[in-house]
């Protein structure tokens, strides 16, 4: 990841320098001079950043977020349409430095997410409740994908049941 997001970097800067090739072209030979060092300054700056984010995540990585769940999967059995089918995935953070969870993303537009928001400290608990549309008759297998800062990150949590339709009495 880290490699990718450096050499994307580089490329920037390249295409970045290449398109000004044709305005130096009507510089003088003292103006050019100048315009490719100030481009390289620029290159150099701009590396000297990607490094110190990337010496930054590092940094985070070896404090060892991790995000450590109670259960990852959970099975709702057979609920009636139209029931409350909601599960609140518990987790702690394992590791030493705040846990922040970026995003999480459902395999469906029938299942719902809502999570902790704001960073969560070293040895803090937070929850992800997710919850299924009961309006939909069958069975059903979902999968949520939790994205943070953590190095076992993305985590896939899953949920699975069966929903019958009302009894009519």
């Amino acid at each position: 990841m880290k490699k990718l997001l450096l050499y994307a970097f580089v490329a920037i800067v390249s295409v970045a320098a290449f398109s000004t090739d044709s305005y130096a072209q009507k510089l003088t030979k003292k103006q050019q001079k100048a315009l490719a060092e100030e481009q390289a300054q620029r290159a150099a700056d701009s590396i000297a950043r990607a490094k110190d984010s990337i010496a930054k995540l590092d940094a985070m990585m070896v404090d060892g977020v991790q995000m450590t769940f109670k259960h990852t999967d959970h099975n709702f059995g057979s609920q009636e349409s139209g029931a409350d089918i909601s599960y609140d995935f518990e987790f702690v953070n394992t590791g030493k430095a705040d846990l922040v969870i970026t995003n999480v993303s459902t395999s469906c537009g029938c299942t719902t997410p809502q999570w902790t928001r704001q960073p969560i400290k070293s040895k803090e608990k937070g929850v992800i409740t997710v919850k299924y549309d009961s309006s939909r008759i069958g069975q059903f297998s979902k999968t949520i994908t939790v994205y943070s800062n953590a190095s076992n990150s993305p985590v896939v949590l899953q949920i699975r049941g069966n929903v019958n339709s009302k009894q009519k009495n």
